[in-house]
C-alpha cells in the first residue's frame, strides 16, 4: 500500500508539472524533457508511467476533465432542486482558483485549439463542455418554473451565462494570477443572473460594510419623491395581500391597497382566484370598500349603472371596458399582486432594489400557515426610516427566520408562527404598517390588536427621527458599520434622487 500511495504520488507529480509545461509552452512545444525538468524528475521515470507523451498528454487532460466534474459538476448537481443555491455555487466553483487558474485555463484552451485534430481532445473537452452545458439548462429551467417566467428561452438563458463565464476565463487565461479580480468577476455573473431573475441573485456581498451613503433629509417628506418611490419601486414589486385562505368560496372577495394602487382579489366561479384594480371604469372611485366580504354574482358600480361578472368582464354599462386586471401569483397558497408588470417597468428602476420579476421562494417556505388576522397601524414617520429601523436589526434571536423582501416588507418565522409586516406609504412623511399574523396550530390564537413590543419600539423611533429631520438634520447617517442591506437600501433610494 505505501508504494502503491508513492507511485500515485509520483504520477500526479508529473500530471501537475506536465499541466505546467502545457501552460508555459502549449501542447506542441511541451516535451518529455520540459516536463521531467518541472517536475524534478529523471527522463527514464516518464516511460514507468506513460508510454509516450502523447498519453501523457491525454492523461493530463482527462485529469482536468476529472476535477471539474468532482469540484463544480458534482457539487452543483447535488443541489439542483434548490436552483437558486444552485446556481450561486455554480459560479463560485467555477471562477475558484482550483479551477480557474490561468495556468489551468490557458491549458484547457490550448487543448481545444487542437481538438480538431486529436480525437482524443477533442472528445474528452466536448464531454466536458456538454455535461456542464446540460447542468446549466437544467438549473435555468429550475428558475424558470419557480419564478413563472415562462417567455423566457432556457437555451438561451443558459448560452448566454456560459457566454459571461467563458469571457471570464478567457480574460483569467491572460492575466497573471496575483491581478485576478475574482470577486469582481463573480460579480458580473450575478448582475448577469440577477437581470434574468431580479430579486434572486443580488446579496452577493460582504455582510457589513464600514460606512453608509445618507438619504438627505427632505426625501423623507417631499410628495413628488414620494410618487417616484411609488411608481419605480412599488408599483413593479410583489405585495402579499393575503392568502387563499381569506377567500374560500366563490364570490368571496379581499379588497386592500398597496401603495396607492387599490387591489380587488375575487374567487370567481370557477374557483380561480383573479386579481383587478378595485376602480371603477368611469371614475376611480373604489367599487368595494369592506376588507372582505362575499359576492353572488357580480361585481356592481350602483352609481354609474355599471355591472362586472367575477371574472371582471363587463356585463352592461358604459364604458365598455372590463376590470383592469393585476399581476397575481399563488406561491404557497398565499396571494400576491403587482401593478405594474415587470414588462412595462422601467428597466434601470427594476434593478435598484431587485425588485420586479417572480415572486420570491420565501413563500413556498410557509406550508401550513393560515391566516389568523391583520391589523392596521398609522405611522407619523415616512417608511423609509421604518425600513432602515428593521434593517439594522437583522438578524433576529435563535429560532426566529427574519427575511427582507425589497422594498417594503419583512417576514418573521418560526416553525409555528409568522408575521409578516408591510409598511405602506401614505403620504410626504407618513405610512402606514399593516401587520398580517398566521399560525400553524389548529386551534388559533386572536390575532395581536395593537404592534408587537419590538415593533413598537420601532415605530417610536422611526417617528422621533421624522421630527428630528423636520427640524433640520441633512441626512440620516450611521456614524459606525451598517449592514450590507442597509447599505444597498439607501443606494437604490439614491438612485431614484435628480441629478
Amino acid at each position: 500500500m505505501p508504494e502503491r500511495a508513492s507511485r500515485a504520488r509520483q504520477r500526479q507529480r508529473l500530471i501537475d508539472a506536465c499541466i505546467s509545461a502545457l501552460h508555459i509552452h502549449g501542447p506542441s512545444r511541451t516535451t518529455v524533457e520540459k516536463v521531467v525538468a518541472l517536475a524534478d524528475m529523471s527522463p527514464g521515470i516518464v516511460r514507468f508511467y506513460f508510454d509516450s507523451k502523447d498519453a501523457m498528454l491525454v492523461a493530463s487532460l482527462a485529469y482536468l476533465a476529472s476535477e471539474f466534474e468532482q469540484r463544480v459538476l458534482q457539487p452543483v448537481s447535488r443541489l439542483k432542486d434548490t436552483p437558486v443555491e444552485a446556481l450561486e455555487q455554480l459560479v463560485e466553483l467555477y471562477l475558484d482558483p482550483e479551477i480557474a487558474s490561468a495556468r489551468k485555463v490557458s491549458v484547457w484552451y490550448s487543448f481545444w485549439g487542437e481538438a480538431s485534430s486529436r480525437q482524443e481532445y477533442l472528445e474528452i473537452c466536448g464531454k466536458k463542455d456538454d455535461d456542464f452545458a446540460a447542468l446549466v439548462r437544467q438549473l435555468i429551467e429550475g428558475m424558470i418554473a419557480r419564478t413563472g417566467q415562462t417567455h423566457l428561452d432556457p437555451e438561451g438563458v443558459a448560452l448566454g451565462l456560459i457566454g459571461v463565464l467563458e469571457v471570464l476565463w478567457q480574460g483569467f487565461a491572460f492575466t497573471d494570477e496575483a491581478r485576478i479580480d475574482r470577486e469582481a468577476a463573480k460579480q458580473r455573473s450575478f448582475a448577469f443572473l440577477g437581470s434574468v431573475f431580479p430579486g434572486y441573485f443580488g446579496t452577493q456581498r460582504p455582510r457589513r460594510v464600514t460606512s453608509s451613503e445618507g438619504i438627505p433629509a427632505w426625501a423623507y417628506a417631499d410628495g413628488d419623491f414620494l410618487k417616484a418611490e411609488r411608481d419605480h419601486l412599488f408599483r413593479p414589486s410583489w405585495q402579499l395581500v393575503g392568502h387563499e385562505a381569506d377567500i374560500p368560496r366563490v364570490g368571496d372577495f379581499l379588497a386592500t391597497e398597496i401603495a396607492g394602487e387599490r387591489v380587488l382579489v375575487v374567487r370567481a366561479s370557477d374557483s380561480r382566484i383573479l386579481a383587478f384594480r378595485n376602480s371603477c371604469r368611469k371614475r376611480p372611485h373604489a367599487l368595494l370598500t369592506a376588507r372582505t366580504g362575499h359576492l353572488d354574482s357580480t361585481i356592481e358600480c350602483n352609481i354609474h349603472g355599471l355591472v362586472y361578472g367575477l371574472d371582471g368582464r363587463l356585463r352592461s354599462g358604459d364604458p365598455q371596458e372590463d376590470l383592469a386586471s393585476l399581476d397575481l401569483a399563488l406561491p404557497g397558497k398565499f396571494m400576491l399582486v403587482r401593478a405594474l408588470p415587470a414588462k412595462d417597468a422601467d428597466p434601470a428602476s427594476t434593478a435598484l432594489l431587485a425588485i420586479a420579476g417572480a415572486p420570491s421562494g420565501h413563500w413556498e417556505s410557509l406550508p401550513g400557515f393560515h391566516p389568523v388576522g391583520a391589523t392596521e397601524i398609522g405611522v407619523a414617520a415616512d417608511w423609509k426610516l421604518m425600513v432602515e429601523q428593521w434593517l439594522e436589526a437583522l438578524p433576529r434571536p435563535k429560532g426566529t427566520r427574519r427575511t427582507f423582501l425589497s422594498p417594503n416588507q419583512l417576514l418573521e418565522v418560526n416553525s409555528s408562527e409568522a408575521l409578516i409586516l408591510q409598511v405602506i406609504p401614505e403620504a410626504p412623511g407618513r405610512c402606514r404598517i399593516r401587520q398580517l399574523e398566521y399560525s400553524t396550530a389548529k386551534k388559533r390564537k386572536a390575532a395581536s390588536a395593537r404592534p408587537i413590543d419590538w415593533l413598537a419600539q420601532d415605530i417610536e423611533v422611526a417617528e422621533s427621527m421624522q421630527g428630528g429631520l423636520a427640524a433640520g438634520l441633512d441626512e440620516v447617517t450611521a456614524t459606525g458599520p451598517v449592514s450590507a442591506e442597509l447599505q444597498e437600501f439607501r443606494h437604490g433610494i439614491r438612485a431614484l434622487l435628480p441629478p
